[in-house]
């Protein structure tokens, strides 16, 4: 007879993408984990099986957030370029904030997508779903005679994805928050 859980799985995972994002996969101790989350290290076994295991769900539920977020801000009526805006200054301005762990994604990219060919597919999947987000909403922009029909809203969705990604990393390392806004007003001339 299997048990019934003693937690939230959603409040779980939350919390675990938290701890996750201040101290990395690596730094991160499935004693940490138990200790942090509330939760006793049997329970954390049975749903998940090990750190990793967790991990990568704690990771996917950041990745659906963020891009709800993302598709509700690209469908946004009205001009590209001020949702494009907000979107690089929340990155700049999120990142170089005392203290602030930067994106669980992006992290984790850096962290571990170069070992890990699990991380590595979902960090993929992740530039696929934005890129696509990004293209979609470059092509009403085409349509709405808001973006020059010569501009390839594929090669232009990469770009912005590029351009966020190292936004998003050299934030986190830097933490020079005027020079980064300087380079998302330059990232966004691409739209002219």
């Amino acid at each position: 007879m299997s048990r019934a859980k003693e937690f939230d799985e959603a409040e779980v995972l939350d919390q675990a993408i938290e701890l996750f994002r201040v101290r990395g996969f690596q730094a991160t101790s499935f004693a940490d984990l138990t200790s942090e989350l509330g939760v006793s290290r049997q329970s954390l076994y049975d749903t998940y099986g090990d750190k990793q295991t967790l991990f990568h769900a704690a990771l996917e539920r950041y990745r659906q957030r963020f891009l709800d977020f993302l598709h509700r801000l690209m469908e946004t009526p009205g001009p590209i370029r001020p949702l494009l805006d907000q979107l690089f200054q929340g990155a700049v301005s999120g990142s170089c904030s005392s203290g602030n762990p930067g994106c669980l994604m992006v992290n984790s990219m850096v962290e571990m997508a170069p070992q890990d060919d699990a991380i590595r597919a979902l960090s993929l999947a992740h530039a696929r779903d934005m890129e696509r987000i990004f293209t979609t909403r470059l092509i009403i922009a085409q349509r709405n005679g808001d973006l020059s029909p010569t501009k390839d809203p594929v090669a232009l969705a990469r770009y912005l994805h590029h351009t966020l990604l190292g936004l998003s990393v050299a934030a986190r390392a830097l933490g020079e928050r005027e020079t980064l806004i300087q380079t998302a007003q330059l990232a966004l001339l691409a739209l002219d």
